[in-house]
């Protein structure tokens, strides 16, 4: 797949038509909009890094590499309600890729996040990719439940793994997907 040309429509459960398509450095004002101004401290909480900054989510837009990371915009209009990003590791862990998603509050509940994620797991796939993985804080069980809808597997509960910005820790569920078949050794 040339992830330069991708674009999917998709319906949400509600009815509402979302364009699918790769970030490009073209979005740089409305994804940190998004970010920035629309997403209040409490939608952001449990992400990995503060996207909250714009000068970090500015850093995604140098140097755009979909070979390393394959950013997916769910757009309604011409307005940007979603983010989900497929992160290709390196080295040793080159056959594996993290899954990370955000959607705006108006676009969650209603399996958006679902089919970003599904089309997330068919690039990774396409990249030939072994392994999915995606670290969940264990109490956002719709999100654990979705991550198993997807054929995702909890391979490891991890206590106080997650600091909130307010200093809060919380569990974290490690899911993992394998897209290749598993070598089986006889001894």
């Amino acid at each position: 797949m040339k992830i330069q040309v991708y674009r999917k429509f998709v319906n949400t459960s509600n009815r509402v038509r979302v364009l699918l398509r790769p970030m490009t450095a073209a979005d740089r004002d409305p994804v940190t909009e998004m970010f920035c101004q629309r997403a209040s401290a409490e939608d952001v909480r449990y992400l990995k890094e503060d996207v909250r900054d714009p000068e970090f989510v500015g850093s995604w837009f140098s140097g755009i590499d979909y070979e390393k990371v394959v950013p997916l915009l769910a757009l309604h209009g011409d307005r940007i309600v979603g983010d989900a990003t497929l992160h290709r590791r390196h080295g040793s862990e080159r056959h594996i890729g993290e899954l990370r998603i955000f959607l705006t509050k108006e676009f969650r509940g209603v399996g958006l996040g679902m089919q970003l994620l599904g089309e997330l797991i068919e690039i990774g796939r396409e990249m030939g990719l072994h392994m999915l993985i995606a670290e969940v804080v264990s109490e956002e069980l719709s999100v654990v439940k979705a991550f198993r809808k997807l054929g995702f597997v909890r391979h490891a509960e991890i206590d106080d793994y997650f600091m909130d910005g307010d200093g809060s820790l919380h569990d974290v569920s490690l899911m993992i997907l394998p897209l290749a078949a598993r070598k089986e050794y006889l001894f």
